[in-house]
C-alpha cells in the first residue's frame, strides 16, 4: 500500500484548491480586483445593465424624434405642444426616470440625463 490513503473521494487539499480557483474565476468575473470609478458598475453583468439602458434612452428618443415628424409632414412645422411624458414609458428616460425635454421652436428632443445629452 502506499502511504497516501483515499477513500474514493477527493482529498482536501484538492477541495480547498478547486474553491480557490473558483473564488479566482468569479472574482475576475464581477471585477473585484481593481479600483473603479465612482458611478460606475462595479461589476461586469452591472455594466451591461447601465449599457442597455443607455440604449433604450436612445431607441426611446428615436421613436419619439419620429413623431414630432411625422408631425411636421402631417401639418408642415413642428408641434407646439408635445410632451413627451405623455408618451408613455418612451417619454423617460430609463436610467434617471426624468421625462425627455423638447423645444418647440427647434423641434429637438433630448435626454437631461448626464452622459445621454448627446443621444
Amino acid at each position: 500500500m502506499s502511504g497516501r490513503r483515499r477513500a474514493g473521494g477527493f482529498a482536501l487539499v484538492e477541495i480547498l484548491l478547486v474553491l480557490v480557483i473558483i473564488g479566482l474565476l468569479v472574482a475576475g468575473y464581477y471585477g473585484l480586483s481593481g479600483p473603479k470609478q465612482e458611478g460606475e458598475a462595479q461589476s461586469v453583468p452591472g455594466r451591461a445593465i447601465d449599457k442597455a439602458r443607455s440604449v433604450d434612452c436612445a431607441n426611446n428618443l428615436n421613436q419619439l424624434r419620429q413623431l414630432i415628424q411625422i408631425e411636421v409632414i402631417e401639418n408642415g412645422e413642428y408641434p407646439r405642444r408635445f410632451n413627451p411624458g405623455e408618451q408613455g414609458s418612451i417619454g423617460r428616460c430609463p436610467v434617471s426616470g426624468q421625462p425627455y425635454v423638447y423645444d418647440p421652436q427647434t423641434g429637438e428632443i433630448h435626454c437631461t440625463t448626464p452622459g445621454h445629452e448627446s443621444l
